[in-house]
């Protein structure tokens, strides 16, 4: 299983990421293998993945554990994909994200493709996606918050 972590900081307050991370289906805006996302029932989502091998759906959990600050996912069944986004206050207008994910080669040709050709750190480029759909996010946001 490979498993990969980045970690960063957002201009934003905890609050404020932490609700538009609440909005699931928009995941596949900074998750890059995720195309896309769909709420099925509590807490079940489609995950529509394409790794640029293969293309499959894979029924997910997605959970936030509020005393932590963590949204955590892990599939119900099919190949392991598993996740998390743990957000920490750095004071009251910042926060850090970490994002974890891992997961198993959809298929042979995929693992065999992934040692030869590894992509870098899946990991770190979503979590400069997510940096920039917060930012883009709370821009757009004519809330106030």
């Amino acid at each position: 299983m490979r498993q990969q972590q980045a970690t960063t900081v957002v201009p934003l307050p905890l609050a404020v990421v932490e609700k538009y991370l609440r909005d699931i289906e928009s995941w596949s805006e900074f998750l890059q293998d995720v195309d896309a996302i769909k709420f099925t029932s509590h807490e079940r989502y489609l995950f529509t993945l394409n790794d640029g091998y293969s293309r499959r759906e894979i029924k997910m959990v997605v959970k936030l554990r509020y005393q932590d600050h963590c949204f955590a996912w892990h599939e119900i069944s099919g190949p392991a994909v598993r996740g998390t986004v743990k957000l920490a206050p750095v004071d009251d207008r910042h926060t850090v994200v970490t994002l974890v994910e891992a997961s198993m080669p959809a298929s042979l040709r995929s693992g065999m493709a992934e040692m030869v050709m590894p992509n870098g750190s899946a990991a770190m480029i979503n979590v400069r996606l997510l940096e920039k759909y917060l930012i883009r996010s709370a821009a757009g946001d004519d809330t106030g918050t």
